[in-house]
Order: structure tokens, then sequence, then C-alpha cells
């Protein structure tokens, strides 16, 4: 095939026109959004299309380098590639012979994809490869492969791969280069990935994502439901209630809107054709070196008639009153002053308020009395100054949040003034509280640092073995941070139990729970591999139930549940503008772990191990811990999304729930309590002096269980607590870590003395003990209780009765023989005690 010739710096596409949309006609569009155009060379947002809520805006825009030696061509081949996968039914491909899935690419796919080719491209030059990527060698594909390993995962370089294969796909249509045939023969991208990358041996599951090890699931589990069912109500009740308490805000002035000249003229000739305007006018000379003189218009009080108070210099200051757009608007204004068309007014006759909407203007008697009342409140705290900043030293009053907090946010009085008469009076009153120690010591933000009682906040047990309510005061700053706080917690929880993917999670709206099946489930959209957005179902638990609604309350976002804290803003309009939709998950996730481990001590919660901890590692940490139960490969594929037809999981379902090192020791541990769990009532039978086991271990498991007696015995404390279940199976477990609990008997495993262990290697022995070499009469690990007396004297009544047919082969009769000698051994113990032990 002839190799195309190579565009030239800055040259149009071969196969696509500059006016072409990007997003053609495989795209549903959002009506009345802008389409960006073959022809953009620098950005394609692709906000014509609906954006997933855990995507920002910024990483919902393809961008493509401008920059660098031979970035035209570069860039024209990474839009060709790019549009060919956004438009895959585009007739351009169908004469080249390029045959797509009729479903376009997504876009995050399509951003790591350019990264990847930028990549590829830039390495090419460095080794002085063609420019046309289709006369590259296999080799070469290869050694850019090598190359990226040094600083990439197997995940990273299997993202390489596809990306690769993605553009070969389509280079019939990307300028410059030539089709070619698969570097790796069709090989699949983890093989190619394992074999590259160091150490490939430990990534052969296909799976690069790495569990969360239990040192900081269980405790991050822990964190986040303590946030959502104690700490969430205290915080959201009480930001209902400062909601209710805030003062009501002034409408604030309209933000002014760029206007052209020709719009700023056309409001003026509208206003001074209005009935009823009315022109400001100066009712004095300016003194000292002001310009203006008594009847002149007050041009900065006109400005914000007209505006609506948005501006004061629609008319020029200064110099710029005499420039070329101010001087003819001027001489309007005057013109209608002279012919009567508009009214004059003094602007003491006017009033300040009409030209400053919002403001609330007290007489000086007024204020001192609002003062007073609030000084006389022995509640009210004067804010001062816990350190300096940059308005005055440590130790000061801060006037402007006392301001707020006394005359409200609608008013501008300054109370520290200048040297008047009333400002010194004000001071003297103020400096006398502060000195009767009504103060309160605030660092940060002015009101935002005051303290607010927290009154019947949850009560907890802290680290040091106080109790009391887990917050007694707080400021509007930490109530922020707490409210991030709960948002993180309800994202953990539900991401953890729920396993569903980031997107999935970050698209759960409103009145999302329903009934699936006869279960509790929450809907939500599915956005991977799924154009159509399509509505599905997560089971969930009570507990996830819960947090989802703490986060609905929580959210101010009419439709999405995870979004910005920030309340809703108020345009001059009416328009209510909400903060977007969708969080950073992954910065959520790490503030709540430093923050829990900065207050675990005061808040009464455990420490969190520090980890690398991200949304999709919850999804493999919980198909792990589920993967154990039966039928698991099933259900996951049903609740990852795996499922195919006929409910069937695909390959990955049983690669999210391999089990990994540090999930397994969890596992055995769990094993380990559990037998020694079961233990406590053979201690409380041991307590009463009962022989409670027979069989060769018994001796070791009675002085085992005297020894824990004895500890509880000596020690006062433990023996007031001598109820308590837990701290017998902890003692327990402390006293038989190697208990195996079993059917016919427990094992106190001890590798030297078991029995199971004679036929093993030597490197084999002392793993653990072999369930079908275990010989309970004979082996001195071995213990049988009373729950097993049923099981071995239903044994020797069988075998008696075996043992009484007359045509028993002579071989099989001496087996049987000597079972029964070993089981005589143990039910002979068992009728010398009546039956029981």
């Amino acid at each position: 095939m002839t190799t195309p010739a190579l565009a030239a710096a800055g040259a149009a596409s071969e196969y696509f026109a500059d006016d072409e949309p990007a997003f053609g006609t495989s795209h549903a569009l959002i009506e009345g959004r802008r389409v960006p155009l073959f022809g953009d060379r620098r950005t394609w947002p692709a906000t014509c299309i609906r954006r997933p809520s855990n995507r920002p805006v910024t990483e919902h825009t393809l961008m493509f380098p401008l920059e660098g030696t031979g970035i035209d061509l570069t860039n024209l081949r990474l839009r060709d590639m790019a549009f060919a996968q956004l438009n895959p039914t585009h007739k351009a491909l169908r004469d080249r012979a390029v045959f797509l899935p009729a479903e376009p690419a997504e876009i995050s796919t399509l951003r790591q994809t350019i990264w990847n080719i930028v990549d590829v491209i830039t390495w090419g030059k460095e080794q002085n490869l063609p420019d046309d990527l289709g006369r590259w060698d296999p080799q070469d594909w290869q050694d850019f492969l090598d190359h990226q390993s040094a600083d990439s995962t197997a995940a990273g370089l299997r993202h390489c791969i596809h990306a690769i294969r993605r553009m070969r796909k389509v280079a019939a249509v990307v300028t410059g280069i030539t089709p070619f045939d698969d570097p790796w023969n069709g090989k699949a991208a983890t093989h190619i990935a394992d074999e590259t990358a160091e150490h490939a041996e430990d990534r052969r599951d296909g799976l690069a994502t790495p569990a969360i090890q239990p040192a900081t699931w269980w405790p991050l589990l822990r964190a986040a439901w303590a946030y959502i069912h104690l700490f969430a109500p205290d915080l959201l009740n009480l930001r209902d209630r400062l909601a209710e308490e805030e003062p009501t805000q002034p409408e604030r002035k309209p933000k002014m809107n760029f206007r052209s000249s020709e719009e700023i003229d056309g409001m003026i000739d509208a206003w001074l054709t209005r009935p009823g305007s009315v022109v400001p006018v100066h009712p004095r000379d300016g003194g000292g070196k002001s310009l203006f003189r008594k009847g002149q218009p007050n041009w900065s009080a006109l400005s914000l008639s007209i505006t609506g108070g948005t501006t004061l210099h629609l008319f020029g200051t200064g110099a710029r009153a005499h420039d070329r757009c101010n001087r003819p608007r001027r001489a309007k204004v005057l013109a209608a002053m002279a012919n009567g068309t508009v009214a004059v007014a003094s602007t003491d006759t006017v009033g300040r308020r009409t030209y400053r909407p919002g403001a609330v203007f007290r007489r000086p008697e007024e204020i001192d009395e609002k003062l007073r009342q609030w000084l006389a409140d022995q509640n009210n705290l004067v804010p001062v100054r816990g350190r300096p900043d940059r308005n005055d030293a440590a130790g000061t009053v801060v006037f402007e949040t006392l301001r707020r907090e006394v005359l409200g946010d609608d008013d501008r009085t300054d109370l520290k003034g200048r040297n008047s008469k009333a400002s010194r009076r004000r001071r003297q009153w103020i400096e006398e509280a502060v000195a009767r120690g009504q103060v309160e010591v605030i660092n940060g933000n002015g009101y935002r640092a005051r303290h607010h009682p927290c009154p019947g906040f949850a009560g907890v047990t802290r680290a040091d073995g106080t109790t009391g309510p887990w917050r007694t005061r707080i400021t509007l700053d930490e109530l922020d941070a707490e409210l991030r706080m709960v948002r993180a917690a309800c994202y953990v929880f539900i991401v953890a139990l729920s396993a569903m993917r980031d997107s999935e999670i970050q698209e759960i709206e409103r009145d999302a729970m329903a009934t699936f099946f006869g279960s509790p489930a929450v809907t939500s959209r599915k956005v991977k591999n799924d154009r159509a957005r399509s509505h599905q179902h997560w089971w969930v638990i009570e507990p996830v139930a819960e947090a989802i609604a703490v986060a609905e309350r929580l959210s101010w976002h009419p439709t999405h549940v995870f979004a910005s804290i920030i309340p809703p803003k108020t345009t001059a309009e009416g328009k209510r503008r909400y903060g977007r939709r969708g969080i950073n998950a992954a910065a959520d996730i790490d503030y709540f772990i430093e923050r829990i481990n900065t207050t675990h001590g005061r808040l009464g919660l455990e420490a969190i191990t520090p980890a690398h901890v991200r949304p999709h590692m919850f999804r493999r940490t919980m198909s792990l811990v589920a993967g154990r139960e039966p039928d698991a490969e099933i259900a996951l594929g049903l609740q990852l999304k795996h499922a195919a037809r006929r409910a069937m999981s695909n390959r990955s379902t049983p690669t999210y729930g391999q089990m990994e090192a540090g999930w397994a020791k969890e596992f055995d541990r769990e094993l380990e309590f559990a037998a020694a769990r079961k233990l406590v009532s053979l201690l409380k039978d041991r307590q009463r002096g009962e022989t409670i086991a027979v069989g060769p271990g018994s001796g070791r498991l009675h002085a085992g269980l005297d020894r824990v007696l004895t500890t509880i015995e000596a020690d006062p404390q433990l023996r007031a607590q001598l109820a308590d279940e837990a701290l017998m199976a902890t003692l327990l477990h402390s006293q038989f870590p190697e208990l195996h609990w079993g059917t016919l008997n427990h094992c106190l495993f001890d590798a030297p003395q078991a029995e199971c262990q004679e036929g093993l290697p030597e490197v084999q022995r002392g793993q653990g003990p072999l369930l079908g070499a275990c010989q309970p009469a004979k082996c001195r690990n071995s213990t049988i209780t009373r729950a097993h007396a049923p099981i071995w004297l239903a044994e020797e009544k069988d075998l008696v009765t075996t043992l009484g047919q007359k045509r028993l082969a002579p071989p099989r009769r001496e087996s049987l023989e000597l079972r029964l000698t070993d089981v005589r051994m143990i039910t002979r113990t068992f009728k010398e005690n009546g039956g029981d032990l």
C-alpha cells in the first residue's frame, strides 16, 4: 500500500472538513449547546453531550497539543483519530474500509488515548524513527513499551497498548499514517504488559487494582459509620438551625455585566425618556480640591440610578469625563435638564439609599442603644484577635465582626469610628466589656471564626476514658469542614458496601431508593460501557440506605446527592445557581482519613492506618470479602454489573474476588477468634470444677483454661469484668492461638506433637493440621468434649454391629477391630463418667 504524503504544517485533513461537527449524529446532543468543529485545533469541549457526574468540566474536554516541533502534524493526526472514533459511522471511514462499533468512544477513553499517542510520537522523534507510524517495525513498538515500563505499571502499559491498537484501527483515515498490522499479532494486552513490566509474576492475575488492607479497611468503615449514624444528625440540625437564625441578607447589588458602548448609550436614552426620572444634582459646591459645583449633576449617583446600583462610572470620572464616549453622554443629560425633559433634585432630597440599595442607615442614638443592649447580655462575647493579622495586633477587638453581630449585615456603620465623641463613647463601652472578661478569642475569617454552642450533641467515650459530647462548640469554618467529612463518610460507606463504581455512585439522584426483586436497592445510572446511561439497580443493606438518606439531606443540588456543599446563590435575575454535581472522590477520601487520624482521640474512634485509598479499590476489596460466600461469583457478577446473559458473571468477577495475603491473614484471625469465642462456655464449666474434655490433649486444654481463670482471679479489674464474653474470648485466643474447632474433636495444633505431620517432607511441616490424616484417639493435640460424645458413641455402636456379622472378610474384620480399639479409648471415659464429662 502506498504511503500517504505527509501533511505540511497547518495543512487540512485529507479525510475530514474543518466545518464538520466533532460530535455527530451518533451522539445525543443537548439542545442549545455549541458543538465543537473538527477545525478547532486546541480543544473540543464536550458540553454538548451529557457529562458524567464524577467528571469535572475540565475532564470532559478533549485537548490537543499546540506547542513543540512538528506539532502541527501531530495535532492534525490526533484530531483525525479522535474524530474517527467519535463518529464511527462517518462516510469517510466506510470509504476507506474502516468499520468500528456503532457506539462512539467515551471522552475519558479518548483523553487517555491522546496522551498515550503523544508519548508514542515524542519517543519516536527521540529515536529518529519515521514520522509515519505505520512504517515502524513490531520491535519498535515493543521498544516503546520497554521504555515506558521504567515509569509505568502493568496497568499503564495496558493503556498504551490499547491506545496503539485504537489508532491502528483508524490509521486509514489518519493523515500521514500508513495502515499497519497489530505489532503483537492479537496477543492479549494483559499478557504483553505483564511480560514487559518489572515483577510481572505479581500481576498475572490480570487485575492491577490492589485491595485495601484490613488495617485500613475496618477503621475506615467504622469511622464513616460513626459520622453517618452519630455525628451527621447533630451537624445537619445545627446547620439548619443556624440558617434559620441568620438575619435576612440584603439583596446583593446585581453584578455589572460587560456591555458595549451602544448598549450603554441605549440605557441612558431609555432612562432620560422614562417618566419620573430624576437627575440628582449637588446641593452645594465641593470643598477643597473638589471640582463639582452646586447644581451640577452628581454623575456617580446618576450612574447608580440608571444601572440599578451596579456601577459609579457610567459617565466617567476625572480625565475620563472628557473622552470620546463620556463627553456626549454628559451632554445628553445636560441638554435634557435644560429642556426640562427630566426632573432635577439635590442628592439630599433624593436620598443616598436610592443609589446604594440594601444599605440601612440608623440614627446615632439608635446605634448606641443597640450596642448597650447587646453588651448587657453576658452571653454575648466581644470578638478579640488571637493572633496578629494585616488589620491589627493580637488582643485587639475585631470591630467588623462585632458590627455584624450587633447591627446585622445590612448596616455599614463603623463601630470603631474615628475620633468623634460618639466613636470614643462606643469604644469605651466595648473596652469595659473586654475588661470584664466578656470576650471570645477568634483566629480566622472574621465572623466565620466565631464559636457557636452545640447543645445536645451525641456523647462519645474518648481515648483517655472520659465521656462527653463529641463537640461543645463550633465555628462556621469548622462546620463546613465537618459537613465535608459527612459527605466523605457517606461516599466511603456507600462505595465500600455496595460495590458500585465511582461514576455510578456520583450519578445517584434524589429519591433513588427502591425495591428490586423484594430487596432494598438503589437506582443509578450505569456509565461504563453504556452509552444510553441506563438506570439500573444495586442491592444495598439498611445502613447503606441510611447513608444515602444523609447524603441526600446534606446536598443542596436539586437532583444529585453528591455535589458541592456550598449553598446555592440567587442571581440578580432571581435564579438559583447551584454548585456543580459530582465531587472529587479521591480528595474527599484523603481528607477524611487525614482528619480522622488527627481527631480520633477526642471522637472515640480508631486511628486509620495511612494508605493510598481510591474509589476503585473499595470495589475490589468488597468483592474479595464477599467472594468467600457460597455462589459468590454469580451474586458478585450481578452486583458488579459484570453479569452477562443468563445471569452468569464474566471472567472479571473471579479476578475481583481473588484472595490477597493481607486478607488471608485477616480471615485466619477471624477463624481463630471464632474458635476462642466457642471456648467461652467450656471456660465457664471449668470454673465450676468440671472435667470438660477427654483424649490425649485434654490435659493441655484443662491446663490452659486453668491458667486463664488464674489470670482473671489475680486481676481485680478482670475479675470485675468476668461476665464480658468478648474479654474472655480475647484471653482464650492468646492462650490457644492455634486452636482448630472440629466436628469429631478439637485440635490444639502443635506441629512437633502432631500425628498428621509425620508423613510430610520437612519443608512442609508446621503449616497447619491435615484433616485427612488426623488421628483423634492417638494425637496429643486432640481433645474431645461432650459435644463430640454422641458421634463417638454412635460409631462404637456401628462398629460392634458390623463386627457381629459372621461373613466378614478377615482383613476387613481386623481393620474394624483396630478402629474399635481406638474408639473405645475415648468412649470408655464417657461411660466411666456416666455418659457425661
